[in-house]
């Protein structure tokens, strides 16, 4: 399947003639399709459709051509890609009739509606998969307007998809990103699961990141031990030995404090003042502790040393 996506304002009449002189010009392995096989739809977007194949352009002054991973094609106007992008032009692109992307037609499709000077899309209904590989597509090739769009919409999924999202903003430097998912991150993967696939820049900070929420958790383990600041060995056995025993599975524990300090203890604490007053203090101390861990960048994330005159 041969596909182009036509952008043009020329009036339905125009649209048939300038679609067959623009195919009279295409590279040769485009073929050229004679009136009879082409049916144009729309004008707006138009579309040649044939029985074996379906060609746009997207205007008359086109200069560079696109190919898809899954044979789409692309034609964009010189001047719009040099302005709106940074690497989407190899170097010997002058020697090309056709630039190959891996990307697949409906990746490049959204990624170039940034390209031009016309209102870009939001992205507000793209669902997180296709999302991630326009965001992955538009850093790759420098397409600063979608760079834009797509981080604050990556941001929007980091409650969602922290991991992710987090892995997406180390490699491309979005450090208020990574910010808001790492506490995600920290209290649901492994740290040797992560680890590997964080940018070398940041895997040292990342440790030094895990062991502050390390120390914050023997902090809030400690803080109702020993078992006789409890009212009874009844009170320590269904409330406190309980909570106890759920932090001491890790740092993983601190990713729900209310699930621990509440819902796993409300049978007792239902109906005991003295172990629901003490479960409320250690819940109280245990967002205080964890809030004064602090975000990675401020905490963990050391400046360069100058360099050497």
């Amino acid at each position: 399947m041969l596909h182009l996506t036509l952008a043009t304002n020329l009036a339905p009449f125009q649209t048939r003639s300038f679609l067959l002189r623009q195919l009279q010009r295409s590279p040769r392995h485009i073929p050229v399709i004679p009136q009879s096989n082409v049916q144009v739809v729309g004008t707006e977007h138009t579309c040649l459709c044939l029985s074996s194949y379906s060609i746009t352009l997207v205007s008359d002054r086109a200069k560079v051509v696109f190919r898809s991973a899954d044979q789409d094609y692309f034609a964009l106007d010189r001047k719009d890609v040099e302005a709106h992008t940074g690497a989407l032009l190899p170097d010997d692109e002058s020697s090309r009739s056709m630039i190959d992307l891996p990307e697949s037609s409906t990746i490049l499709r959204m990624l170039f509606e940034f390209i031009g000077a016309r209102k870009h899309p939001k992205l507000l209904n793209e669902k997180f998969d296709l999302l991630a590989e326009v965001a992955k597509a538009a850093e790759k090739y420098k397409i600063f307007s979608a760079m834009n769009t797509c981080s604050e919409r990556m941001r929007s999924f980091g409650d969602r998809h922290p991991k992710l999202v987090l892995l997406y903003a180390a490699h491309n430097d979005y450090p208020h990103i990574f910010d808001e998912c790492a506490p995600f991150v920290v209290t649901s993967e492994r740290l040797e699961d992560i680890i590997p696939l964080l940018p070398e820049t940041l895997r040292l900070p990342w440790l030094r990141y895990h062991a502050r929420w390390s120390q914050a958790l023997t902090d809030i383990t400690t803080y109702a031990l020993p078992f006789t600041g409890w009212s009874s060995w009844v009170c320590w056995k269904t409330c406190g030995q309980v909570i106890y025993h759920a932090l001491a599975t890790g740092v993983h524990s601190l990713s729900d404090p209310s699930k621990i300090f509440n819902a796993n203890v409300s049978g007792h604490t239902g109906g005991c003042k003295s172990c629901r007053d003490l479960c409320s203090g250690w819940h109280t101390h245990t967002n205080t502790t964890i809030n004064k861990i602090g975000a990675f960048s401020e905490t963990c994330v050391t400046d360069p040393p100058p360099a050497k005159a």
